[in-house]
């Protein structure tokens, strides 16, 4: 059975933070997909750092 992927499972937060590195002002956009049960966390379909895209040690903040 294949399930089309439905909008509304999926969000995106974004959070204005500091970067880990140099303490400068970021922007990391996340889009979520809603867990199937709430004793779950949320799944990161996407991380965005607007300074570091490649960036893992800010990434690791939202696992």
């Amino acid at each position: 059975m294949h399930r089309e992927p439905n909008e509304a499972e999926e969000y995106t937060k974004t959070y204005h933070t500091k970067c880990l590195t140099d303490a400068s002002d970021v922007v990391h956009t996340v889009t979520y997909k809603k867990a199937t049960c709430t004793r779950v966390d949320d799944i990161i379909l996407n991380f965005h750092c607007n300074r570091d895209s490649k960036c893992v040690k800010c990434q690791q903040n939202y696992l």
